[in-house]
């Protein structure tokens, strides 16, 4: 399943991956908002969701190799669903460290909101694995503006181009199992790492599938 786009269910195709396979798992997991869980705010069984999808990313990954998880945490109800935590929570129970930590400023960090946060959490998970630090990974703090499409923000292709240099190398596989619009498999294929690309809306895959076939620029 190397270099391929796929539509349909993330956990079916990771489950049929082989173990131990993949060099990078780098991706963003579903909002609260964007599942079944969302309308009911049911967070027991969204954190469920969260927690089933990190096994799968353990099973697969490489021992010396990276699982980065970037994310918001969320305002609900008053409280904060901290969404970064349950993930270290998960990984260290799977034997993973958290090698690195660092916040993602997705647009000016001037933006004042009382609803949402301004700035998504990166967690770089790894049993084995290290990193060569130096040059603008040694920020813990990195502004990085974000493109938003249809209500989505789609990540800065330069912060995903630091993510793969750093996490990475030529040849290395990629696995974005939450894809959205597909910005991670579309630097993939710029800086010569196989990728896998899945993604669950029939839209967005039909439209972006014709950018990133075409090797048109990338859009969202």
């Amino acid at each position: 399943m190397r270099n391929d786009y796929i539509l349909g269910d993330s956990f079916e195709v990771m489950r049929d991956m082989e173990e131990n396979s993949v060099d990078l798992l780098f991706t963003s997991l579903p909002d609260l908002s964007q599942t079944s869980f969302g309308e009911s705010k049911d967070i027991t069984s969204y954190q469920s969701l969260q927690k089933e999808a990190l096994t799968q990313f353990s099973r697969i990954t490489k021992d010396h190799g990276f699982i980065v998880t970037c994310q918001t945490d969320r305002k609900i109800n008053g409280e904060i669903l901290p969404n970064h935590i349950t993930y270290y929570n998960a990984m260290e129970y799977l034997g993973y460290k958290l090698k690195d930590y660092k916040i993602i400023v997705r647009n000016s960090i001037e933006l004042k909101n009382m609803y949402t946060f301004n700035f998504q959490h990166m967690n770089i998970f790894t049993k084995t694995g290290t990193i060569k630090r130096s040059g603008d990974w040694l920020r813990d703090i990195l502004v990085y503006p974000a493109k938003k499409v249809e209500g989505q923000h789609i990540w800065n292709e330069n912060f995903v181009k630091l993510v793969l240099s750093y996490l990475s190398k030529e040849g290395d596989y990629v696995v974005d199992p939450f894809a959205g619009h597909g910005i991670v498999p579309y630097i993939c294929k710029q800086m010569n790492r196989d990728y896998l690309r899945v993604e669950i809306v029939p839209e967005i895959y039909n439209e972006n599938f014709r950018l990133f076939d075409t090797g048109n620029e990338f859009i969202g």
